[in-house]
Order: C-alpha cells, then sequence, then structure tokens
C-alpha cells in the first residue's frame, strides 16, 4: 500500500514540484562555505587549503568580516625568489596578511544567482565573496557552480529540531518549519502532566507501601512538583526512588507521539546532514539517536546528580564529591545520552510521524533556498531554538494544576 496520500495530507511534495509559481531560488542555492583564512595564518595553511578545491583564491576574514582575497599566482611569485630551503620554510611560516588583495567585486545577499553569473563573467572571476550590508562575510560564490544547470540542493549547516504532539519541528536558527509554535507550547505541557502523572504514581506506590507494612508507620512520603522530596527516608532510600521516578517518566514518554515524532525529527536531521535525498525509504534507515539531542544534556544532569550522592558516601571523596561528579558525567554521558535516546525518548517512527518529518524537512530546505543568505540574530534563535515556548507551556500547565484546588473551593 503506498503511502503517497499520507504524505501529502503532511505537505510532503518533491523540492523541485514544491509551490510551482513561487520565486526562483535565492543566492543561498549556488553559495558554498569555502575554507577561509585569517590575516594571522601562515602561507603554509593557506597553501593546505587549496589544495582540492577548484580554485586557488581564498576569502581573507578577520572577526567575522571580508578584508580582501590571497591568490595563489601572488605567493607563488614570492616564493619562486627564495634562495634556499630554509628561506622557503621561513616565508612558508609568514602571514598571508602582505599578500591580501581586495576583492575585485563582491555580491549581496540580494544577488540572484543569474547576476551572480553576469558578474563573474563580465569580472573574469572564478570566485566572488559574498557580504551583507554591514561587511560581513557569508560565503563564496563559484563561477563553476553558476555554469551547471542542476546543482546538489545546499542544506543548512546547522539544523535542530523538537518533537511536539501534532508533529515534527525544525529550524536553522533564521527560519521555522513544520508544526508551530502553539505545538511548541503543546510540548511543554505534555511534558509537564507526564510529570505529574509520574509523580502521582511514585507517591501513590509510597502510601500502598506504608499501608502494607513495607515502610515504618513514621515515614511520611511527600513527592509533589514545587519540593520534590521524602521525608524521613534515609538519603539512598530517596535517591532508589528518584530513579523509579526517572525510569517511569522515561517510559510514560516512550509510549507517546512525542517519542514516535522525536525519532522521526533526528531521522530527518541526519538525512539532510548526510545529503540524502528526503524519502521514507532512506530516512527510515537513518539512526535514531542524534549528538545534538537534549536528551544529552539530561543525561549528563542525571549523571552528575547519580555520581554526586555516591561519591558522598566516600569516605575518600566525600569533602569534593562535585569535582569527581563532574568528571564522572563528563566521560560518560554521550554514551548515556545515546542510551537514552535509542530506548526510551524515541521509539521506531510510524509513517505518519515519518511524513511529518519528511514535510519539515521539505519546508525547512525550501525556505533557506529561497531566502537571501543572512546571519541569524541572537534573539531570533533562541526564540527559533523552541525552549522559551516549551518552557511557557510547562509553567501554565504547572500554574493551571496548581489552581486547580482554589477553583474547587471557590465553587463549593
Amino acid at each position: 500500500m503506498s503511502n503517497r496520500p499520507l504524505f501529502e495530507a503532511f505537505g510532503y511534495q518533491n523540492f523541485m514540484t514544491i509551490a510551482p509559481n513561487s520565486p526562483a531560488p535565492s543566492l543561498r542555492a549556488v553559495m558554498r562555505p569555502v575554507p577561509q583564512v585569517a590575516p594571522e595564518d601562515s602561507l603554509e595553511r593557506y597553501l593546505q587549503a587549496i589544495r582540492f578545491l577548484p580554485v586557488a583564491t581564498l576569502p581573507v576574514v578577520h572577526q567575522g568580516r571580508l578584508q580582501g582575497i590571497v591568490r595563489v599566482q601572488d605567493v607563488m611569485q614570492s616564493l619562486a625568489t627564495t634562495a634556499s630551503p630554509s628561506e622557503r620554510e621561513t616565508r612558508l611560516r609568514s602571514p598571508v596578511a602582505p599578500f591580501v588583495r581586495k576583492a575585485p567585486m563582491t555580491l549581496s545577499p540580494e544577488t540572484s544567482p543569474q547576476e551572480a553569473e553576469r558578474r563573474c563573467a563580465d569580472a573574469g572571476e572564478l570566485l566572488l565573496p559574498v557580504v551583507d550590508a554591514d561587511g560581513y562575510y557569508l560565503g563564496v560564490v563559484l563561477a563553476t557552480d553558476l555554469l551547471v544547470p542542476d546543482l546538489p540542493r545546499p542544506v543548512p549547516p546547522r539544523i535542530g529540531g523538537m518533537a511536539t504532539p501534532f508533529g515534527v519541528y525544525l529550524t536553522d536558527g533564521t527560519h521555522q518549519a513544520g508544526v508551530g509554535n502553539f505545538a511548541l507550547v503543546a510540548t511543554g505541557s505534555a511534558i509537564a502532566l507526564l510529570m505529574v502523572l509520574t509523580l502521582a504514581l511514585v507517591e501513590g506506590g509510597l502510601q500502598a507501601s506504608r499501608a502494607l507494612g513495607w515502610l515504618p508507620a513514621h515515614a511520611h512520603p511527600r513527592f509533589d512538583i514545587v519540593a520534590p522530596g521524602f521525608s524521613s527516608l534515609n538519603p539512598l532510600a530517596t535517591l532508589g526512588l528518584t530513579g523509579i521516578a526517572l525510569v517511569i517518566f522515561l517510559s510514560l514518554l516512550r509510549a507517546t507521539r512525542l517519542a514516535g515524532y522525536h525519532a522521526a525529527e533526528h531521522q530527518t536531521v541526519h538525512a539532510l546532514e548526510r545529503g540524502e535525498r528526503l524519502v521514507p525509504e532512506i530516512v527510515s534507515r537513518m539512526p535514531r539517536p542524534h549528538p545534538r539531542c537534549g536528551t544529552n544534556l539530561m543525561a549528563a544532569g542525571i549523571l552528575f546528580s547519580l555520581f554526586w550522592q555516591v561519591f558522598a558516601y566516600v569516605p575518600m571523596l566525600r569533602e569534593i564529591p562535585a569535582l569527581f561528579a563532574a568528571l564522572g558525567a563528563a566521560c560518560f554521558w554521550r554514551p548515556f545520552g545515546a542510551f537514552l535516546q535509542e530506548w526510551f525518548t524515541t521509539r521506531p517512527a510510524t509513517p505518519r510521524e515519518l511524513a511529518s518529518g519528511i514535510a519539515a524537512g521539505e519546508e525547512l530546505v525550501w525556505k533557506y533556498l529561497h531566502s537571501p543568505p543572512a546571519r541569524p540574530r541572537l534573539w531570533r534563535r533562541l526564540w527559533n531554538m523552541g525552549l522559551v515556548q516549551t518552557l511557557a507551556g510547562m509553567l501554565l500547565t504547572f500554574w493551571a494544576l496548581e489552581l486547580i484546588p482554589f477553583v474547587r473551593s471557590f465553587l463549593s
């Protein structure tokens, strides 16, 4: 059975046919991030950088701004006049600053690929830097790329995302794709509800254990949102119960759609970063764990807290448990994060969940290619990360739950 109608329902289409009446791709479609050198870099580093490039000219950038270009012809003339191997070695170690010349022509982000091709031809240049209105370097355009009719589709250099109850959200720091901001708020609400359910299950289990005589009669378990803890329980018991609560929370999370959309998000990002086509048979083969997932930060926090409490019981280490806890977390947080992603925070994505990730990936690439090259502003990057919206959803949910008793008492 074909999944094509399902993908079309999520807005997934082939990139070449999506929005056929839309404007042509921007300069970003032919811009590439070739290596750059700084004025203080050595001639040797410059020569090593151009060995496997289609051009022998590189941009020179200082503090993000274009200073000029350096050409291999100028460097060759200088090295050709060396009289001895030692003099040549000395010259190779010298900086490229004396060889920097002004770029004969630059392109603005609003320049079209057709106009860039005409300027390359008029200037007789194989490489033209792209700079914004403030002089910041954004990349280069090569004449050879402009002459090839079918170019590999570039993708954003760094992609992040988030799973929501309604689908996959992706961003490159500048653009948002997939589900919107309200879905991110819903993610925070869903996580808050899972936390409340987890704490209710743990507290219910503790009360049942006390009623059955498994806990001392004077032990009064208390585990709530505001001040989690266990009264009258020793630290080891508290640590064990906290671990049980964590396992319950992660198990509940894996049973929700968040885990499936989380897997689809990671697999789509893997496919984009590897230059693969966004088709189900390829995206579904991508790994579910991703090294930049926020689960890794959670893993680091869990390990730090665990090692801290364990080392506090070791006589030789109890004076500085934080140091050894930090060292232990630094050694194992990535493997532990990958384990949590594989077995808890993601699960195999269904065709519907995978289609949501593919649709978000196609939308992100489309927006990336059809917008002028630009540096994402800090406030925009922070907003597009989705953490503000997610945190707002969690706080609103906790506030609403805390308000329920007051509403009940008022109505009664």
